[in-house]
């Protein structure tokens, strides 16, 4: 199935630093979203390691299955996706302790994986979400771990209401902190023509989803403008954080 990948990151208007990571790997059909978490410390650092340690740790599991099984045998890749998020984040605590500077820091994060049979799995933690775009029309794949998406769900805040909210960027789950991590992983079938948008809280907080869809509509299929477009949306409406986004395309039928 061969994919099309593109994904673009920005410092924003007003942040001095860049804590967002992306990792888009064409071999492994893999993407990576990490948004090093604002007010922590060094969460462009967790991000990273996020990252880095998700892939390597993929790429661990696909060669010692390849040598155990056969190479046409189903990959357990929800699984595996879980596995490796709950790596990444074992490996970002050890870093914490071992270097004073790096303590408190931690990251959300949003990851897809397709597997050749023609599933995706989607894993996240945080408010960093996954996106589709099917037969043109937009759906939330994700839910956020936040203390806001908590309240909507008690009926405190109207979903129309949360882009005024005051605490829309308090999440109750990121990579990083505990040990203790509850990765949340669904599969999806994937279908010719799907569009999947992963992107960080700077785009959502900034934009909505009816102008999400209209400015990938607009790009017409130009998947690097779609992200260079997605991102001056988010700055000129403030900018108040990094944005990042990645896009990825699934063929057409022929």
């Amino acid at each position: 199935m061969p994919l099309e990948f593109a994904a673009k990151t920005d410092i924003g208007m007003v942040r001095v630093q860049n804590e967002d990571t992306v990792v888009v790997d064409d071999v492994l059909q893999l993407a990576i979203l990490a948004d090093g978490m604002g007010g922590y410390n060094a969460g462009e650092v967790a991000s990273s390691i996020a990252t880095v340690a998700i892939q390597e740790e993929i790429e661990s599991q696909l060669q010692e299955y390849r040598r155990l099984q056969k190479p046409e045998a189903e990959l357990p890749t929800r699984m595996w996706l879980m596995q490796a998020v709950r790596q990444a984040n074992s490996t970002i605590i050890n870093a914490a302790r071992r270097e004073p500077e790096y303590r408190g820091m931690g990251t959300t994060l949003v990851v897809a994986w397709f597997a050749p049979e023609g599933s995706v799995s989607i894993a996240h933690v945080g408010d960093s979400r996954a996106y589709r775009i099917r037969d043109g029309l937009l759906e939330q794949l994700t839910r956020d771990h936040s203390l806001l998406q908590e309240q909507i769900d008690a009926g405190l805040i109207r979903a129309e209401d949360a882009q005024f909210a005051m605490n829309r960027n308090i999440v109750t789950r990121a990579v990083g902190i505990d040990y203790q991590l509850v990765v949340e992983v669904h599969q999806h079938e994937v279908k010719a023509g799907d569009l999947y948008l992963l992107c960080s809280d700077g785009l959502s907080d900034r934009i909505g989803d009816a102008d999400i869809d209209n400015i990938v509509s607009d790009a017409q299929g130009d998947l690097k403008m779609a992200c260079t477009m997605l991102i001056n949306a988010a700055n000129l409406a403030g900018g108040q954080d990094n944005v990042s986004v990645i896009l990825i395309k699934v063929p057409e039928n022929e």
